[in-house]
């Protein structure tokens, strides 16, 4: 367990002294900003807009340091051929991959929630500014969907280890991960269509291809499931039920991916 967690600060410094942190920083705060700036243009929904518009910023920018932070802090050994001199220390293959994957975390939970202290900043201005307009909002609701924000960033590292695992080329790693992630946020809603809107019409789709989609969405990541933004925005209530199903979901779905890169991650051979 030492290992594992010496390795996971290890990591979590290289992230901090990546220079992409502070694009994303400045990125994440010039959106922040500009949402002050435009908030008074939307005159019936500036409450709403405010919270989508920061949690929006929060989940793009938390996307950026996954893709382009998180990839390079697992792939670097295999790029640079580094990986031997790292595993010649007493240090497994699976606690390589448990460590890295720790450290990842460790630097976009710290990454989150810095984000998320500001925009809470942001949302209290614009709440000052505009009292009326934020009639039902709850903080307690935005720090929530702020956290599920979070933890669909851990599952999303999670699949960048397990694909990271497979491959030893950086590049292919970002693109399974970005495909996972596109496929994640709209695979509920594939299915949601080829079970209602097309049900009793005459379909050009076949049944077998309905059924197959339907399978294979239980293996892909549902990324939905994590998207509290309309709730925070709109000030609806959430139910602990929700709530408890959404977190053991992400949780076990990063839990057999890293049991699985650590499996294969155990079994490659690096030349």
């Amino acid at each position: 367990m030492k290992t594992i967690y010496a390795l996971a600060v290890i990591t979590f410094k290289e992230g901090i002294r990546n220079r992409a942190l502070f694009g994303v920083a400045f990125l994440a705060l010039f959106l922040f900003g500009l949402n002050i700036t435009v908030a008074g243009f939307f005159m019936r929904d500036i409450g709403k807009v405010t919270v989508d518009m920061n949690l929006s910023a929060i989940s793009f920018a938390g996307l950026l340091l996954v893709f382009f932070v998180g990839v390079n802090l697992m792939g670097k050994d295999i790029d640079r051929k580094t990986i031997q001199l790292v595993l010649s220390k007493p240090l497994s293959r699976g606690q390589y991959v448990w460590g890295k994957y720790l450290g990842i975390l460790f630097f976009v939970s710290v990454s989150l929630l810095l984000l998320l202290a500001f925009s809470t900043s942001t949302v209290l201005l614009v709440k000052l500014l505009y009292a009326n307009y934020f009639i039902g909002f709850s903080f307690w609701l935005f720090w929530v969907a702020g956290f599920f924000v979070l933890l669909k960033l851990w599952v999303l590292s999670a699949i960048m280890i397990f694909f990271s695992s497979l491959t030893s080329n950086s590049l292919l790693a970002l693109i399974f991960t970005l495909s996972s992630y596109v496929v994640g946020v709209s695979i509920e809603e594939v299915v949601y269509y080829l079970q209602t809107e097309l049900a009793g019409q005459e379909r050009m789709i076949s049944d077998s291809l309905v059924s197959f989609v339907h399978v294979v969405s239980y293996f892909l990541p549902n990324l939905a499931v994590f998207d509290f933004t309309v709730e925070a925005a709109h000030g609806l209530p959430l139910s602990l039920e929700r709530l408890i199903l959404s977190f053991g979901y992400g949780v076990v779905y990063a839990v057999i991916l890293l049991l699985l890169a650590s499996f294969v991650f155990t079994r490659r051979e690096f030349n």
